[in-house]
């Protein structure tokens, strides 16, 4: 079910959904409309992508960090160049190093170490939910600026590579172009599934999840996902998801609750 459901209901009423600031839709020149796109015409059609491939994708993160000095840590530059003679490829330790990195900066400016949960792949969540409750709107905005200055400094490129490796490898900009691409590439769904199919599909699972909502909070294995014609639950269809930024289908009551300033909660 979409977050904008999850977020209005959730029992702790004053839960900052904080999201990342994605890089592919900040500061990344698409790409033309590819021509090798045209392979997958019946799924995605002339599909724009972000950069041509994702050692494009790397060549200009890498440029626009060398263009804004200090905004983007030299280990995790160096992340990024190692990743350049690997295809590309950013391995696990590299991205966990970066997200260790982005909590001590975090840290470091006097809030508590970020928590998100953690999915198949160790693919942590876009999601930030954070408690904001007694919070002046001065304590506010720094909180929002010294989060988004340590993830820029620290973990966002890492996070964007890492997750277009496992997801999105094609580089797509539409978020349910890019998982129709990945289920189709790990044979979760038949060579002729479409987008369109995805998107009928994918309406079908919000209206049921919706009427259930009060009976079955997020209805991940019941009348909800059987609206889709693939396992929701199959760990390669969570990677999918999830590497594209789709983790709300998969959040619990259960997932972590970021306390940054340590403040008292009822």
């Amino acid at each position: 079910m979409r977050d904008t459901h999850h977020g209005s209901t959730r029992i702790v009423a004053f839960i900052l959904v904080i999201l990342s600031i994605y890089v592919m839709s900040a500061c990344g020149a698409k790409a033309p409309k590819d021509i090798s796109s045209a392979t997958l015409s019946s799924t995605t059609g002339m599909a724009e992508k972000v950069a041509p491939s994702i050692t494009a994708r790397i060549e200009f993160l890498l440029d626009d960090a060398q263009q804004h000095p200090g905004s983007v840590s030299e280990q995790q530059q160096d992340i990024l160049r190692r990743a350049l003679d690997h295809d590309g490829v950013i391995p696990r330790g590299d991205y966990d190093a970066a997200w260790s990195r982005y909590q001590d900066c975090v840290v470091a400016k006097g809030y508590t170490k970020p928590v998100v949960e953690e999915f198949v792949d160790g693919l942590r969540s876009p999601l930030w939910h954070a408690t904001s409750e007694g919070w002046s709107e001065e304590q506010h905005e720094k909180f929002i600026e010294d989060n988004g200055n340590c993830k820029q400094l620290e973990y966002l490129y890492v996070d964007e590579i890492y997750r277009a490796n496992l997801g999105n490898p094609n580089q797509y900009t539409d978020m349910d172009t890019a998982v129709v691409d990945c289920l189709r590439r790990k044979n979760l769904v038949g060579k002729q599934y479409t987008l369109t199919q995805f998107k009928q599909e994918d309406e079908q699972y919000n209206d049921v999840a919706v009427k259930n909502f009060a009976t079955d909070r997020y209805d991940d294995s019941g009348e909800a996902a059987s609206k889709f014609s693939f396992d929701l639950k199959d760990p390669a269809t969570v990677t999918c998801f999830i590497a594209n930024g789709k983790d709300y289908y998969f959040r619990e009551d259960t997932s972590p609750i970021w306390n940054p300033l340590n403040t008292p909660t009822p």
